[in-house]
């Protein structure tokens, strides 16, 4: 009996590490401490750096890089963290930082010099980016337990930043064309934001502290602005442009807190 358990924790120390590289000059460096971690690198082309750090137990990492200088950073501390990194084409950057149990990062990169940052504490939190053209920037910073980010960037020098503290925020960023900004700040629990931008030049930044509030977005166009600030319990929002060089502003407040 002793044997076998011996044998059994033996086991279950190991950590799991593979890397494929395909071309020329591609870098991999991966390091794992504790138990159970998985890392998978695929590397195909020029130049491709990857960087793979976990710390804790059963932490998971997959990491694709395909065409030219694509960099990718993953650092994992805790249990069953998931961190998911797919690249193709040149000068993607992607940095996924996690801290805590169960969050779960997935970026997708196609296009050229495209960056995505994320980075989650606590427990369960999940965030999403995709990005699909050039010069498009994405970051997401979660705390808190149950909080959902989803940024999808379809063309060129658009920009998306989320910020949600609190348990169960949700927050989604859609953008197509280039140049669009938009910024999302959450605090509290269940709120709730969704924004749709088509055009150029389109600006939106969204605050919600409280719980259960709601905003919807939707810019199509040229330039048009939105300014959401909801603060308390309960509060609705929806607003719709379309056109160019529109501005709207809603404040909404009923003196409640977190």
């Amino acid at each position: 009996m002793l044997t076998l358990f011996c044998a059994t924790i033996g086991f279950a120390q190991f950590n799991d590490s593979e890397v494929v590289q395909l071309g020329i000059f591609n870098s991999s460096d991966v390091n794992q401490t504790g138990f159970m971690n998985e890392s998978n690198v695929n590397q195909v082309g020029l130049a491709n750096n990857s960087d793979v750090d976990q710390l804790g137990v059963k932490n998971d990492s997959y990491v694709a890089q395909l065409g030219v200088s694509n960099v990718s950073t993953v650092e994992q501390r805790g249990r069953r963290n998931i961190s998911t990194v797919d690249q193709a084409g040149i000068g993607n950057n992607s940095d996924n930082y996690q801290r805590g149990r169960r969050n779960d990062a997935n970026v997708y990169q196609r296009g050229f010099l495209n960056e995505s940052d994320i980075s989650q504490f606590g427990r369960r939190n999940d965030a999403d980016a995709i990005q699909i053209g050039a010069l498009n920037k994405a970051e997401a910073l979660q705390q808190g337990r149950g909080n959902d980010s989803y940024a999808l960037q379809i063309g060129v020098d658009n920009y998306a930043g989320i910020h949600q503290l609190g348990r169960k925020n949700t927050a989604t960023t859609l953008q197509f064309g280039s140049d669009n900004w938009a910024v999302t700040d959450q605090h509290g629990r269940r709120n709730d934001s969704d924004l749709f931008q088509l055009g150029t030049g389109n600006g939106s930044w969204t605050g919600q502290y409280g719980r259960d509030n709601d905003s919807d977005e939707v810019q199509v166009g040229l330039y048009n602005y939105s300014y959401t600030h909801q603060r308390g319990l309960g509060h609705m929002s929806n607003v719709v442009q379309l056109g160019g060089g529109n501005s709207s502003v809603v404040n909404q407040n009923n003196g409640g807190g977190l």
